[in-house]
């Protein structure tokens, strides 16, 4: 059994919270911070005993194995800092830090301190994905030629959110940078990327765009576009489309269910699911599983520091390369 403290009770915490509580028999877990009145009967209805003010309070619980952090993005580096010095395995949200230094720090930190660490690149445990790579794996439609992303939100967060989100590349394109490294399996040697603004939400102020495509070069050849935009009119699209030298793998839209009405107008679907929190709740539970899992077995992380890095990395370049309007190569 591994019991498991959690630092950060937003909408993404909750749902670790509940996951691991509901769904995972050999975790547990035990420890929330920072604890606020409006998260007491959560945490009672999930059996979390211990409430803290503060995360280094937390930490100095003894019987705590691992921790998982969901707070905002500017916390991360700290809080991972007091966890490896205390020898806990460490769940960490995507992005780990916005500075790519500090990643690198966090490299040495967690290899020094001998422990397992994961970043939370959810989608690569959908079972729908899952099973997308495994069909690539299997050379079914020969080497990649061009890979497809399609990353569209329903509508974009607020203001308050956005500027110290670190922008569009490094909080959303970055979920779809690790994407394509995951399913080609190659290093990325060039990107470009072109950006705007179309919505009516003041993003330009700070520095940030709801639109973007971005290329990605990889060594072997293989050409990678995304396309990204925080407004999309008919809800959440996320889609996939492989093209290989034999044929192609595409995943479609989850639809809300799967009743077609056809009659003199057309036929007609469901809409889409909604947003990621209904697209991706499998790949919630799946990475925390794994995540479990391969501590309790001393197996090496599945999704490693050095992933959420190389990622890290891509999602500058491609800030670069709106910025200098040229293409990147790293």
């Amino acid at each position: 059994m591994l019991n498991l403290g959690i630092v950060g009770l937003g909408r993404i915490g909750k749902i670790h919270v509940t996951n691991v509580q509901r769904y995972l028999s050999n975790a547990k877990v035990i420890a929330a911070c920072p604890v606020k009145k409006k998260d007491d009967s959560f945490l009672k209805v999930n059996g979390v005993s211990l409430h803290f003010e503060s995360y280094e309070e937390m930490i100095k619980v003894k019987k705590i194995d691992a921790v998982i952090i969901a707070s905002p993005t500017a916390f991360h580096f700290e809080h991972i800092k007091i966890a490896a010095e205390a020898g806990k395995h460490i769940f960490c949200e995507k992005p780990i830090d916005l500075s790519y230094q500090k990643v690198k720090m966090i490299i040495d930190l967690v290899s020094r301190a001998g422990i397992q660490f994961m970043v939370g690149f959810n989608r690569r445990f959908d079972p729908h994905i899952n099973h997308l790579k495994n069909t690539y794996d299997d050379r079914k439609i020969g080497e990649a030629r061009v890979l497809k992303i399609t990353s569209r939100d329903p509508k974009p967060p607020s203001l308050d959110y956005i500027k110290n989100s670190g922008g569009l590349f490094l909080d959303m394109t970055i979920h779809d940078i690790d994407m394509a490294r995951f399913l080609v399996g190659d290093r990325v040697i060039q990107v470009s990327s072109n950006g705007t603004v179309f919505g009516d939400l003041q993003i330009g102020a700070y520095d940030d765009i709801d639109t973007a495509v971005v290329t990605l070069i990889f060594s072997n050849g293989c050409m990678v576009q995304i396309d990204n935009s925080r407004y999309c009119s008919y809800g959440y699209d996320q889609r996939i489309e492989i093209f290989g030298e034999k044929g192609k793998l595409t995943t479609n839209n989850i639809l809300e269910n799967s009743v077609q009405i056809t009659n003199s107008s057309g036929h007609h679907d469901a809409r889409a699911q909604y947003f990621f929190i209904d697209r991706y709740a499998d790949s919630y539970l799946n990475i925390l599983k794994n995540f479990v899992e391969n501590i309790l077995n001393n197996k090496p992380s599945s999704v490693s520091a050095e992933d959420g890095l190389a990622a890290l990395s891509i999602a500058l370049a491609a800030k670069k390369s709106l910025v200098e309007n040229r293409s990147i190569i790293i």
